[in-house]
């Protein structure tokens, strides 16, 4: 369970109500590991400190390092480029033939979705014939099911973003073929940053049910008939279309209406073109400026401005018969009470936004029409009250209003559900500053109203009084002993039995009135009687609809065991997850994953597995960090945080960023990083490390932070990645961090802790931003590639000598300068003639891209070619993490909207130590290996003879110069042979021969005459 607090510019919905140091409980049904812990609070002014921590961190990630802002229309920028990027598949016939293809495969989780707004049934579903049902997750896309939500196939279009938060279908007899779909979320999208939020970009139309949808005009007239608002600019929102908070079609005529950020935009041809129809006098301060609109059967416009909106002279509710310009009448928020405002009404008050002074608050509003009689409105709104504490009230006003004879208006705010006790975050109703809201109106029952914001509720007397009301999702009610997700007490061991906080939408079957589908931030539930009345404290019962991969990742990981389908991952508001593809708890269960802890996610790890059981590290928002054991049919550990940490300002239990990170070695799993802000700790056994038996490597925090090395919050290290293999003195971690520094750790495994990294950090390029990602070349730890997420900065750095004191670097970016690079791998296969192949995969804002055998490209000073993968499987999807196994060379890649996905990227060549001249091992010149070589003095050609050691099937041959530099190298079968040395100079040389499983080395030196 985790606390959520939403501001404007938080990009993650933190966490609802609480969070915890999390322990690990096996619960027995598939797939469900608990979590249960010690609850600790925050006050409304820990709460307010979360989301600035949070956006200030996605802000860094984001900004333009010398100007401190968001570049204005970079998301257009970069949507442009990726669309013109060539794309892999198209590239059948180039350098690699065939192996140019890969297939990205899903890997879930399919139990489980991402953040969604939006849901509805086909107004034609029937069950049988008709099954349709659509749906958008916020940064994963319009996903359509045809067999009743069992399945889903993402129908948004190829060549655009994934990003969708409202939907609507043309109810006119005829005309329900017509589907309009917008994006866009101006509060707590955790994708991107303030100023360049994952936006939508203009509105899809289908004329097909669903089926594909193509993108409409986003040139909008304003409503002085003569202003065209195009391309805009993101950090103003001058196109409107960037935000769709609601879309309603007219059931009347047919005309389209788009509650947009700031106005109201009206297309009366299908959305050929668009144009103004209601509008404030300012465009200050526009972060802030949330509308909805719902239009009756009879064609009567209501929209709602929110309370936040910096304009005072139009907030409030307003109606028109017509909906055309200027024919608007305010019938609540003005200042004339009984014409233009109603008692009590709470929703005008303005506090400045960010982006201007003070504190955000949206002061969001809402509204629902009746569907069995339109002449009944309700209105919801924040009301600028706190729920946390002794003293906390409800944070939303209700409000409904009869105009069947003139506007009669009803306070209905006393009866907001307040349940018996106090539970900060969970009751009473909370909306975390508007960022779940919502009310709406069985179909078939003016006065059965649901109301969603943290959690669900129920009235069957229109919220009249408190004594028909229920707590029908999100918590359980029942959080007297602690706090709980509501159906884990009914099904405490069946996670797709259980609902999910955060609410945003319901849409009920229109065979069924009782039958309805909520989305939330756990994806979609369903409930076949949301009217149920059963005895005890969860009356209603959900089932988790499937199949729906939106899940949105900040960190994922892999089994380092060659063929083992295991992946870990840490997600927004979904925790930590885990695919059991080896069945190290039980039968394998596909792409359904276990939930290991809940919170929001950060990073996680696979430890290599024994005969019986398997260790995971998994982690919590500000600094938790997990270590569980895994094996049949149970879980147990809990957390190994390092003791005397440095805390994050202003907050209690919280140490680091918001996002935790640590990181594993991949081929020795008993080696683990882990990061305090600038501070690095590690432990060489961690498989049984304590909070009290970790090492902290002081000398890298004072190298990454050397004005506060072992206290300070304004610099933290944000990538760590070290060699592949096993372990050699000669291995190397790299450490990249916030302001844009680069470290080397050498002999990370046995440095002192005193001892100081190497500063590579290139100036030429110049290296200016925030690192999110390193890769090694698992065969050559002098290769890395670096990349930094800020915009208008180099961001992808090379080099192929980074463990010389100055290595060379070189910028890689080549035909790709736009976006916002926030992973990357090196990955090493054979091509189709056993040659080695160096590939090179960058995680982007905008897709997934790849390059091959750059360095000559670099060195010779060429620009790096890069294409698209993943075609219309991947698309425009955030990759926020790579993850890479080179013993059987398959990939996994992380996205931040559609979940997980794996590609096997061809023939393996992994030959980890491949510079390790002249270190000695325990295994080095054994006679049983290799017997002799001769002679020293060399003319043509140098002789070897192996020994007895027949297990061995092949050798690795490397012929370096007295600097280090390898001059060539061959396999070859366990058989003696020769070297040729014709073609080398007079000098001294180093010959070493390498077993295929790399535990035997023969080093020899030689001259040559």
């Amino acid at each position: 369970m985790k606390k959520k607090i939403i501001g404007l510019l938080s990009l993650v919905a933190i966490a609802a109500g609480t969070y915890y140091t999390a322990q690990w409980k096996m619960q027995a049904s598939l797939p469900n590991l608990l979590t249960t812990a010690p609850v600790e609070t925050e006050d409304e002014e820990e709460k307010a400190l979360f989301t600035r921590l949070r956006w200030q961190r996605e802000y860094n990630m984001l900004k333009d390092p010398a100007t401190g802002l968001i570049p204005k229309n970079i998301r257009m920028e970069e949507l442009n480029m990726a669309r013109l990027m060539p794309v892999r598949e198209s590239l059948m016939n180039g350098p690699l033939g065939a192996d140019n293809l890969y297939t990205y495969n899903l890997a879930g989780p399919d139990n489980i979705g991402g953040r969604t707004r939006a849901v509805a049934f086909d107004k034609r579903f029937n069950g049988t014939s008709n099954r349709i049902i659509i749906a958008g997750a916020v940064s994963g896309g319009i996903m359509r099911s045809t067999d009743g939500g069992a399945n889903w196939t993402r129908v948004s279009p190829d060549d655009d973003i994934h990003n969708l938060a409202s939907l609507a279908q043309d109810p006119r007899p005829g005309f329900e073929d017509t589907w309009y779909a917008g994006g866009g979320e101006p509060i707590a999208n955790s994708a991107s940053g303030p100023g360049a939020f994952y936006l939508g970009f203009g509105v899809w139309k289908s004329v097909n049910n669903g089926l594909t949808w193509t993108k409409l005009t986003r040139s909008v007239t304003d409503i002085n008939g003569t202003t065209i608002l195009g391309g805009g600019s993101l950090e103003a929102f001058d196109n409107p279309l960037d935000i769709c908070h609601r879309i309603t079609v007219n059931p009347a005529n047919g005309d389209v209406y788009i509650a947009a950020h700031r106005r109201i935009v009206r297309s009366q041809n299908g959305g050929t073109t668009w144009n103004v129809v209601f509008t404030g006098s300012t465009g200050a301060c526009s972060d802030n400026g949330q509308t909805d609109v719902v239009v009756s059967t009879a064609g009567k416009v209501y929209i709602a401005i929110n309370g936040g909106n910096p304009d005072g002279g139009i907030r409030g509710i307003w109606t028109s018969p017509t909906g055309n310009p200027n024919t608007y009448t305010r019938i609540a928020g003005g200042s004339t009470l009984g014409t233009d405002s109603v008692a009590n009404w709470r929703a005008n008050s303005f506090v400045p936004s960010q982006f201007c002074t003070g504190t955000f608050i949206s002061k969001r509003i809402v509204m629902a029409l009746a569907p069995s009689n339109q002449n009944i409105l309700y209105v919801t709104y924040e009301n600028g009250d706190s729920q946390s504490g002794a003293s906390g009230k409800n944070e939303a006003d209700l409000f409904k209003l009869d105009a069947s004879s003139g506007n009669t208006w009803t306070n209905l705010s006393a009866n907001v559900p307040d349940f018996a006790g106090q539970f900060d975050g969970v009751d009473p109703f909370h909306i975390q500053e508007g960022y779940d809201l919502f009310v709406a109106v069985k179909p078939d029952d003016p006065n059965t109203v649901f109301l969603g914001g943290v959690n669900l509720f129920r009235s069957t007397n229109g919220f009249t009084s408190t004594a028909n009301t229920a707590w029908i999702g999100g918590y359980g009610s029942n959080f007297a002993s602690g706090l709980n997700i509501y159906g884990s007490q009914t099904n405490p061991t069946d996670i797709s039995k259980w609902s999910h906080p955060d609410m945003h939408a319901l849409a009920f079957d229109p065979t069924n009135s009782s039958r309805a589908i909520c989305a939330n931030d756990g994806g979609l539930q369903v409930t076949n009687n949301i009217m149920a009345n059963a005895a005890g404290v969860e009356p209603v019962l959900w089932d988790v609809i499937p199949n729906y991969q939106t899940l949105q990742y900040y960190h994922v990981a892999m089994d380092p065991g060659t063929g083992r389908a295991n992946f870990i991952g840490g997600s927004q508001d979904n925790g930590t997850r885990f695919r059991d593809g080896a069945g190290v708890i039980g039968p394998t269960p596909g792409n359904s994953h276990y939930r290991l802890l809940s919170g929001d996610g950060g990073a996680a790890a696979v430890a290599k597995a024994s005969a019986t059981s398997q260790i995971v590290y998994g982690s919590t928002q500000f600094g938790n960090i997990i270590r569980a054991t895994l094996s049949s049919g149970s879980a147990a550990g809990g957390s190994i945080r390092p003791n005397g940490l440095t805390a994050t300002p202003g907050l209690s239990n919280a140490f680091g960023d918001f996002v935790t990170y640590f990181k594993i070695n991949f081929d020795n799993t008993e080696d683990l990083y882990y990061v305090n802000f600038n501070r690095l700790f590690r432990t060489t056994n961690a498989s049984t490390v304590t909070s009290g038996t970790w090492t902290e490597l002081t000398g890298v925090g004072a190298a990454a932070n050397p004005g506060n090395p072992t206290g300070g919050t304004n610099v933290a290290i944000t990538a760590l990645e070290m060699s592949r293999g096993d372990y050699f003195p000669s291995h190397v971690l790299y450490i990249g961090t916030s302001d844009g520094k680069l470290l080397r750790l050498n002999n990370p495994r046995n440095a002192a802790a005193g001892d100081a990294p190497v500063n590579i950090t290139p100036s030429s390029p110049l290296l200016n931003g925030y690192i999110s990602d390193i890769a090694v070349n698992p065969n050559n730890d002098e290769e890395i590639m670096v990349v930094v997420s800020n915009y208008n900065v180099v961001s992808v750095f090379w080099t192929n000598n980074a463990k010389s004191p100055n290595p060379t670097w070189f910028s890689a970016e080549g035909n790709m300068p736009a976006p916002s690079y926030r992973s990357c791998m090196i990955v090493v296969k054979k091509d189709a003639s056993n040659n080695p192949v160096t590939e090179y995969f960058v995680g982007t804002s905008v897709g997934l891209y790849s390059a091959v055998n750059i360095a000559p490209t670099l060195q010779g000073g060429g620009s790096v070619n890069w294409v698209r993968e993943g075609g219309s499987v991947l698309n425009f999807a955030v990759i926020t993490s790579l993850d890479y196994r080179p013993q059987d060379n398959v990939l996994l890649v992380g996205t931040h909207g559609n979940g997980l996905y794996t590609a096997q990227t061809g023939t393996p060549d992994f030959r980890p130590n491949q510079n390790t001249t002249g270190v000695v091992e325990p295994n080095r010149n054994d006679k049983n290996f290799i017997q002799k070589m001769y002679p020293t003095l060399v003319r043509d050609q140098l002789f070897y003879q192996t020994g007895n050691m027949f297990t061995v099937k092949r050798l690795v041959i490397h012929l370096y110069n007295a600097n280090g530099q390898l001059l060539q190298r061959k396999e070859t079968s366990y058989s003696s042979g020769t070297v040729d040395t014709r073609a080398l100079s007079k000098g001294t040389y180093i010959l070493t021969i390498t077993s295929d499983d790399y535990k035997q080395q023969f080093v020899q030196k030689f001259f040559k005459n």
